[in-house]
């Protein structure tokens, strides 16, 4: 496609009209709030999770599928919610619910030119990877995994404000290589990090994660001795996430990243890590 094409200016996008669409969102679902309170507080009973789940059946049957899985050791045992929240850990079943109830409230919000399967696979890839990289230092695994969960959201935003203007900012990044973030830039007038942390903060998150969502494509620098911040996390794992999809994982680009030194892991480690995200992400994904 002639590049001249591609780079025709289109009306950009007024921010009331994407202030508009988030103010729009559904509510979040109760099964969410009861998950994203699990994962965001200590000392939460499971109860308040397992009650979420047993109110819907098809959660239900979701969680039971990957605690009969191969993958943690017990298939076909394991008939209750009840147990698999004892053999799985809470915090596990509270990332499964807050997953599927997050994408049974957005998947139905389709557009043209946008894929929510390979969004949505990338998303869920960024939030177990989040998590495992953050049980690799001081910060909170749980809410690792929602900044996972919630960290492109503003792509969702403004393919439903702009079907159209969507469509040529994905044009545009797959015909010259461009940075999906430089390509809504261009086209819309603003990128989906602050649209998405405009989003947590509607849904009323924590102020450190909407700020962590803003920040995932624009690292703060770092220096020696420095600890990872939380704000870090959400680009490391987005990273990591992107070099997931290639085949093999191409663990050398990924060390090339300077926060990488910072995270201090080595790449025997960080290969494990890649093999395990890779195989609950196939759980997880048919979940």
């Amino acid at each position: 496609m002639n590049n001249a094409v591609l780079e025709a200016p289109l009306t950009q996008l007024e921010p009331a009209a994407w202030a508009r669409c988030i103010v729009q969102l559904p509510s979040l679902p109760s099964a969410f709030i009861a998950a994203v309170k699990v994962l965001s507080e200590d000392n939460v009973p499971a109860s308040a999770c397992i009650e979420a789940i047993e109110r819907d059946q098809a959660l239900t049957v979701r969680v039971l599928r990957l605690a009969n899985s191969a993958f943690y050791g017990v298939p076909g045992k394991v008939s209750r919610i009840g147990d698999a929240v004892q053999m799985l850990g809470v915090r596990t079943v509270a990332s499964t619910l807050a997953a599927v109830s997050l994408r049974s409230t957005l998947g139905s919000l389709r557009c043209e030119g946008f894929c929510f399967d390979t969004y949505w696979r990338h998303t869920l890839c960024t939030a177990l990877t989040a998590r495992e990289l953050a049980k690799l230092t001081s910060l909170d695994a749980g809410e690792a995994f929602l900044l996972g969960l919630l960290h492109d959201v503003g792509q969702l935003v403004l393919a439903m404000t702009s079907p159209e203007l969507q469509a040529h900012a994905l044009r545009l990044c797959r015909s010259q290589g461009v940075p999906m973030h430089e390509a809504e830039r261009r086209v819309f007038g603003v990128a989906h990090p602050e649209v998405g942390a405009a989003v947590a903060r509607q849904w009323n998150f924590p102020a450190h994660i909407s700020e962590a969502i803003a920040g995932h494509h624009a690292p703060a620098p770092i220096t020696a001795g420095q600890r990872l911040a939380f704000s870090d996390l959400g680009h490391l794992a987005n990273h990591m996430a992107h070099g997931l999809d290639t085949s093999p994982i191409d663990i050398e680009t990924l060390l090339a990243d300077p926060l990488w030194s910072v995270l201090g892991t080595s790449e025997q480690r960080l290969r494990h890590l890649a093999e395990r995200v890779c195989a609950e992400l196939q759980l997880m994904a048919c979940a």
